[in-house]
């Protein structure tokens, strides 16, 4: 009898080990899966990631997190993959003038507390060479995305052509959609040139001597200010490629030669909610793609 007690005993103990193990999804050292720590210890598991964004490194979370409304200088936040900390990065206030090396979070948030925007930067060497490797795309972190199908491909944008000619600087973009369904973008030709130059600084060229040439552009502030309509937006559908033609008629005068160029496609941020996101079958966009290119002023 004492065997048998014994043994059903260590049955039953079993048996609840299991369920604790397997009612404890929200654990993520267990199943494999992208949480967030952030740096007053508060988790963001699994669970509580709508999805992420890889054009815009954009983290779109299921309920606000009050911790992104109380951070300012000093604050993290650290992705982990399983019990592996993959990468931290820092909150930097943007009234530092100077820009942290890596990963880091732009302080005040730019976006509402519901979505996190992971930004990076990186410096060249001597060689013309980044001094440090970008994280974010960490193959461990892209595949546990995938697996949970939280993993959005976001928009691309490429810079076709520069011409530059008598303080008139003509750029040509192709702006193409990778994802499996369709989204809204910010369209130039239906806000107008000054409201949408309101939402990016314009193209910016330098020199091997770093000599930086920019435009004299006049941007249009949405009235009210933190404001958005649905007229200054046009819809891209999963898989097509559009070209987008800016002309900026007041740039700095500049001579012919190869020049590094800047560019940053712009997004909304927080004017608008997480609930107004999907329209009429598509989504909107959200953030910013930077680009840069070597380019050739003849």
């Amino acid at each position: 009898m004492k065997t048998n007690k014994l043994w059903a005993f260590f049955c039953i103990h079993a048996i609840i080990c299991l369920l604790m193990t397997g009612c404890d999804k929200n654990d993520p050292a267990l199943n494999g899966d992208l949480w967030l720590k952030m740096g007053d210890n508060t988790i963001v598991p699994t669970s509580g990631i709508d999805i992420y964004d890889m054009s815009t490194h954009m983290i779109y979370l299921k309920k606000k997190l009050p911790y992104l409304k109380k951070v300012d200088r000093g604050g993290t936040m650290s992705i982990y993959v399983d019990d592996v900390e993959i990468y931290k990065c820092s909150f930097h206030p943007l009234y530092l003038s100077s820009l942290p090396t890596g990963p880091y979070i732009s302080s005040p948030i730019f976006y509402q507390e519901d979505m996190i925007r992971i930004n990076f930067m990186q410096f060249l060497n001597a060689d013309n060479e980044p001094t440090v490797t970008d994280p974010r795309s960490d193959k461990r972190i892209i595949a546990a995305l995938k697996k949970n199908h939280q993993y959005h491909e976001g928009l691309h944008c490429e810079i076709l052509s520069v011409d530059y000619s008598n303080g008139k600087l003509f750029l040509t973009l192709e702006l193409s959609n990778p994802d499996t369904f369709d989204y809204y973008y910010l369209d130039p030709d239906k806000m107008g040139f000054g409201l949408f130059h309101y939402f990016t600084n314009g193209p910016t060229l330098w020199d091997y001597r770093y000599q930086i040439y920019t435009n004299q552009e006049t941007a249009t502030s949405p009235n009210p200010w933190n404001s958005w309509k649905k007229e200054w937006l046009s819809l891209i559908r999963s898989g097509q490629r559009k070209k987008i033609s800016l002309t900026y008629k007041q740039f700095e005068k500049m001579p012919a030669g190869k020049y590094r160029m800047c560019f940053s496609f712009p997004g909304m941020s927080n004017q608008i909610s997480q609930k107004e996101l999907n329209h009429n079958g598509g989504r909107i966009w959200l953030g910013s793609l930077e680009i840069v290119k070597e380019v050739t002023i003849k």
